[in-house]
């Protein structure tokens, strides 16, 4: 299971209801957000908190969403500004990422739409990761597989890598992290790099 709890998400939208459900949505999805419909105070809150991601929407009376997406950037260069808009054209489109932001959202947006640009954004930072239990089974999956396809018994593995029959087992079924002496050893017996085993997790 992907873990976002600790990737604190900035919502500026001046309709209140767009940020409550952006701020739900994003919530729902393990995420950490904070609204705002006043683009100043999520200004100065982003100079005072670290933010991974922001969503702004490109109209808003107070403050045009460039011009706020070029001082989130100012603050944090890092930060990866996503803009929403209900009025969207190549113009604005290249002119929000001209001035900083990584992605562009047309209103009204299906919900999985969001939240795809969200997870995009923190991919591309590497941000968003695997939780342990979950990261040992796919692991210990990508193992089986290889010695399967290769027709090879966990004894005749075992005997390949100096690790116990029952250490590839509980390996093998993501019950026990390996170590990457162990990853190391059982990647050259099945003829793979350890990277062939950890890509995509």
């Amino acid at each position: 299971m992907a873990v976002r709890h600790h990737i604190k998400v900035l919502v500026i939208d001046d309709d209140p209801s767009i940020c409550k459900t952006v701020g739900l949505l994003l919530e729902d999805r393990g995420y950490d957000p904070r609204t705002f419909v006043d683009p100043e105070k999520a200004i100065q809150t982003a100079e005072e908190e670290s933010f991974q991601v922001a969503l702004v929407d490109l109209r808003m009376p107070a403050m045009d969403g460039v011009d706020v997406v070029e001082r989130l950037k100012k603050i944090d260069e890092r930060m990866s500004c996503i803009v929403m808009t209900a009025y969207p054209d190549l113009d604005s489109a290249t002119e929000t990422m001209r001035r900083g932001s990584c992605d562009y959202i047309a209103k009204p947006f299906k919900q999985e739409e969001l939240v795809s640009a969200v997870d995009r954004a923190c991919q591309r930072m590497g941000i968003i990761y695997t939780d342990e239990q979950e990261l040992n089974r796919l692991i210990g999956q990508r193992i089986r597989s290889h010695r399967l396809s290769q027709n090879l018994t966990l004894r005749q593995l075992s005997d390949r890598t100096d690790l116990t029959t029952s250490q590839l087992s509980q390996v093998e079924l993501g019950k026990n992290a390996a170590s990457i002496w162990a990853l190391a050893r059982i990647s050259n017996s099945l003829g793979l790099q350890v990277s062939e085993l950890l890509t995509g997790l």
